[in-house]
């Protein structure tokens, strides 16, 4: 992917273990939640409990492997692997749920170069693009989870600039091929009380005549909640359009959503 920048400072991303780690404590977390807790609702993720987020990221590990163990020029294989999925029964206890989403994860410690297929680019990718891809998506939903439950949020400061730097660079611009719509140039700073730790931005298409810009400043959680479109607090405009902004809140939900599955 072109066009993106991020700017680490003192800080370094994630590698690929601590990618992997992070991708089975989400699994674990969410997949492991009480009976009642399972039946509470998901704000964040409108008409789901915590049990449907449960499912899926079983599910979508099952799509997952799938990819992960195709060729790259095999694009059906996201089609297999999630009519794969489909196909599974209603109601799976969440201890299978965990142990399909960790088979995925099983499929990332080999060659970290090994070509395979990549949802998010229609194309070539390797283990170490997809434990990037796990740790950043499984994350996100364990936020989900954690303000549905009330619990305090685990994700670390270096996690989440890890994810937020994955959404620029991979998911918003899936989304924004998606729509076919591009809302311009977009810089987010992550600041802590310390001060800034980096920033990571997107830049607009590059036939864009003039298009329009925005930068946003706020603590790395709430960036990376507010990147995805997930309700967030204490994340501002500091400078260009504020359209910009609410533009690129709004491509999550507008060119996908999953459904609950069971």
């Amino acid at each position: 992917m072109t066009g993106n920048e991020c700017e680490r400072w003192d800080w370094t991303m994630l590698d690929h273990a601590e990618r992997v780690a992070a991708a089975r404590s989400a699994i674990d977390y969410i997949c492991g939640r009480s009976d009642e807790e399972q039946a509470a609702p998901v704000p964040n993720c409108p008409g789901w409990t915590v049990y449907n987020a449960a499912s899926h990221i079983g599910r979508v590990g099952i799509a997952w492997e799938e990819m992960i163990t195709s060729t790259p020029d095999d694009p059906e294989s996201r089609a297999r692997g999630y009519e794969r999925a489909g196909r599974q029964p209603a109601g799976t206890s969440t201890a299978e749920l965990a142990a399909w989403a960790h088979s995925a994860i099983d499929q990332l410690t080999d060659d970290l170069d090994r070509r395979c297929y990549f949802s998010m680019t229609g194309g070539e990718g390797n283990p170490r693009l997809w434990a990037w891809h796990a740790a950043s998506e499984l994350g996100m939903h364990r936020l989900d989870v954690e303000a549905a439950l009330s619990h305090e949020h685990s994700m670390t400061p270096s996690q989440a600039f890890d994810a937020a730097d994955y959404t620029c660079q991979f998911f918003l611009q899936a989304m924004r091929r998606v729509l076919e719509r591009d809302p311009g140039g977009l810089t987010a700073r992550l600041v802590d009380a310390s001060g800034e730790i980096g920033s990571v931005s997107i830049e607009p298409l590059p036939e864009s005549e003039s298009p329009p810009s925005v930068v946003v400043e706020g603590p790395p959680i709430q960036v990376l909640l507010a990147l995805w479109g997930r309700p967030h607090v204490s994340v501002e405009v500091t400078g260009g359009d504020p359209q910009v902004w609410q533009q690129w809140r709004t491509l999550p939900t507008e060119a996908f959503q999953f459904g609950t599955w069971d």
